[in-house]
């Protein structure tokens, strides 16, 4: 009988720095539809790896803590197409480009300490008190992109306009959504707001796709929030809808959490004056609630009387009307009496205050 011994081609290739950064660039494409998570799981069985392994390469791609440059600000010059940190087990960590266009690996390490010298020589004032060695975690506030070349010296930086302070920029999205929540209990509405802005700099709400994480989107959600109680609905839209659709995409229109983001869209439509749009949210979330909770939950009675607020404010007064009294019966089925509207309306003013 013949024994036929199985091939290290496939183990070798895998295990190459480009087929490496291949399949972590494929991932977050394949994750904005349906989550990090399951996307990782069918790539690794689209190319026969070890979920644990290809779990362990993303997470080192997208790591805060512990890379030599915060992801997502360097670019290759020649193509300008993102670097992606990769570390091959049997060389040290390098950065590269995909989909590639020939561009060498180039060793992360030195291009960190660059990264890191340059900010300390030209923004020293945004790297804390006793935070020197972690200098190039705050590029992200002084450098808008970074393109590189064929060696790490080879660098051109484009710096911002603005610098930005960051606050706590080792941290991951999960810890400073949680802080964030920290914060907002003792009603410190400016440090919440401090924490969010710097784990979003580099999203553009208006361009990006979407996120491939819960805690990116719940954390769009919460700066939209507090950015409309500021009192700023035009800074407040592009977050409300980024948030939703990347919760929408990856949890389902059902969730708690996509139902919340739809909330605050459609209370941010509404304080903008786009009431035709408010409307449609408010819909939507009426039949979302109804999906998860039942027509005659709280919630749902609720959104349905800030719809017939919204119907009013537009001039469709008599749908208003209709709208908010059987609203009212279905919430109090005993009361009757000639004030039902106006009880009514009381009743939802209270209800539709944020």
């Amino acid at each position: 009988m013949e024994v036929v011994m199985p091939s290290t081609t496939q183990t070798v290739a895998a295990q190459s720095p480009a087929f490496i950064a291949d399949t972590v660039a494929e991932t977050p494409v394949l994750a904005a539809g349906q989550g990090l998570y399951r996307a990782i799981g069918e790539m690794a069985k689209a190319h026969g790896l070890l979920t644990p392994m290809l779990t362990e390469w993303v997470s080192r791609a997208r790591a805060i803590q512990g890379v030599p440059v915060p992801p997502g600000l360097l670019f290759c010059r020649p193509c300008d197409q993102p670097m992606i940190l990769v570390q091959p087990p049997t060389c040290e960590p390098v950065y590269l480009c995909r989909p590639t266009c020939g561009h060498l690996a180039v060793p992360a390490a030195p291009t960190g300490e660059l990264i890191a010298r340059a900010v300390l020589q030209h923004t020293p004032h945004l790297v804390p008190n006793g935070k020197t060695a972690d200098a190039a975690a705050y590029a992200l506030g002084a450098m808008q992109r970074v393109t590189i070349g064929a060696t790490p010296p080879d660098l051109h930086i484009i710096w911002r306009q603005v610098p930005r302070q960051l606050t706590t920029p080792l941290m991951s999205m999960a810890q400073r959504l949680d802080l964030a929540h920290r914060h907002a209990a003792r009603d410190e509405r400016a440090r919440v707001i401090d924490v969010l802005h710097t784990g979003l700099l580099q999203v553009d709400p208006a361009t990006d796709g979407t996120a491939v994480d819960t805690a990116t989107g719940k954390a769009a959600a919460l700066l939209a929030e507090l950015t409309l109680i500021e009192g700023d609905p035009t800074a407040a839209l592009p977050w409300a809808i980024w948030a939703h659709r990347c919760l929408h995409r990856l949890i389902g229109p059902s969730a708690a959490e996509t139902r919340n983001a739809l909330k605050i869209l459609a209370a941010t439509h509404r304080r903008a004056g786009n009431l035709t749009d408010a409307a449609t949210c408010y819909s939507d979330l009426i039949r979302h609630h109804s999906t998860a909770k039942g027509a005659r939950a709280q919630p749902t009675l609720a959104t349905q009387a800030t719809l017939a607020l919204v119907l009013h404010q537009s001039g469709q007064c008599l749908q208003a009307q209709q709208l908010l009294a059987q609203t009212f019966r279905m919430r109090f089925p005993r009361f009757a009496g000639g004030s039902m509207t106006k009880a009514a309306f009381t009743v939802a003013g209270t209800a539709s205050k944020p």
